[in-house]
């Protein structure tokens, strides 16, 4: 089957489905649409997961529940996607193929320029056909940290769809070519990050919220007894890697050009990072190897960082989120996501 085509399941049977996760990932012909009858047919809501191959927790909770056999409330639609990512040995460690672009930043124009844009113009035209009450797209983040969900606008259905798995909630108006960026053209739509993967906080994480976005009838407004107090972080900027600069970890300056963080340095996930807390090292120009871009376009690199005697380090208090150790991720995305505290 190509790459680009969606190959549908309909009501498969706990019976069918494979009782280790590995069989079941293997088990898989490519990118899967399953579809699962609900009590209430006339309404349906889509799951998304395994953008990036090395995020588990997402099909973890779907494998989960499908042996359970549970009725969903309304109709529901899961897309397992980058399946050939997922399963190239050694199992959920590429987020996506070699050469391959990142999936998750293919949904906008133009869709014609590689198998990914492809795949996710297919992805869209169903998910647009379906109409759907809601989507939610479920991740890992990038290194260990808590889990938080991602929206394009604080709306009551956002916060009603964040709250089945998570009381954090970020708000950011970056526009990356994502799943996230589709809110609003079609249903509300909000990305789960379950927390590092392999994890299992960040899998029972995926499958509680899972379990309560398939099973209960209403999911677009918070509950009456739902005490759940989201904490909310606005407009986040990106700390990027300019091109020709390189990335590494450790407690020395390693590069020429580049930088070097720290190797512990996920460790301030969610947590205040002070002024002047030492991040890394730069070799060069800081301003020729970073970039923190808002999303008008203007670097505001160095309002928050500096650098002293070549150590990076934060000009101001911030949290941060999203910090990796993986230095390919960082090469192709991003270092972390900062707001100011």
């Amino acid at each position: 089957m190509s790459a680009t085509q969606l190959h549908v399941w309909r009501d498969p049977l706990p019976a069918d489905i494979a009782p280790l996760l590995p069989d079941f990932l293997e088990a898989l012909p490519g990118p899967t649409h399953i579809q699962l009858s609900g009590r209430d047919a006339s309404r349906c809501r889509v799951v998304v997961t395994l953008l990036h191959g090395n995020e588990p927790s997402g099909l973890t909770a779907v494998h989960a529940l499908l042996r359970q056999g549970l009725e969903p409330a309304v109709d529901i639609h899961i897309f397992i996607v980058n399946v050939d990512a997922a399963r190239e040995q050694p199992m959920f460690s590429y987020r996506m193929l070699p050469g391959d672009r990142d999936l998750n930043r293919s949904f906008k124009a133009p869709f014609d320029s590689d198998p990914q844009s492809r795949l996710a113009k297919v992805l869209l035209d169903c998910w647009q056909t379906l109409a759907p009450e809601a989507l939610i797209d479920i991740h890992n983040t990038s290194g260990l940290g808590p889990s938080f969900g991602v929206v394009t606008s604080i709306e009551p259905e956002h916060e009603a769809l964040i709250s089945l798995f998570t009381h954090r909630m970020v708000m950011t108006d970056l526009v990356l070519g994502s799943v996230m960026d589709l809110s609003g053209r079609f249903c509300p739509v909000v990305t789960i990050e379950c927390g590092g993967a392999r994890s299992d906080e960040s899998d029972r994480t995926a499958l509680i919220g899972l379990t309560q976005y398939v099973s209960l009838a209403q999911v677009l407004d918070l509950a009456p007894n739902n005490d759940v107090i989201m904490d909310y972080f606005h407009h986040p900027l990106r700390l990027e890697l300019l091109p020709g600069a390189s990335v590494d970890f450790g407690n020395e300056a390693l590069l020429v050009r580049g930088v070097t963080l720290l190797p512990d340095l996920e460790q301030l996930n969610f947590n205040h990072v002070e002024p002047d807390t030492r991040l890394g090292y730069i070799t060069g120009e800081l301003t020729d190897v970073l970039q923190a871009r808002t999303s008008a376009g203007e670097n505001r690199l160095q309002h928050f960082f500096h650098v002293d005697d070549g150590c990076l380090l934060a000009r101001v208090r911030m949290k941060f989120f999203m910090v990796t150790n993986n230095p390919e991720i960082a090469r192709t995305d991003c270092l972390l996501y900062f707001v100011p505290a």
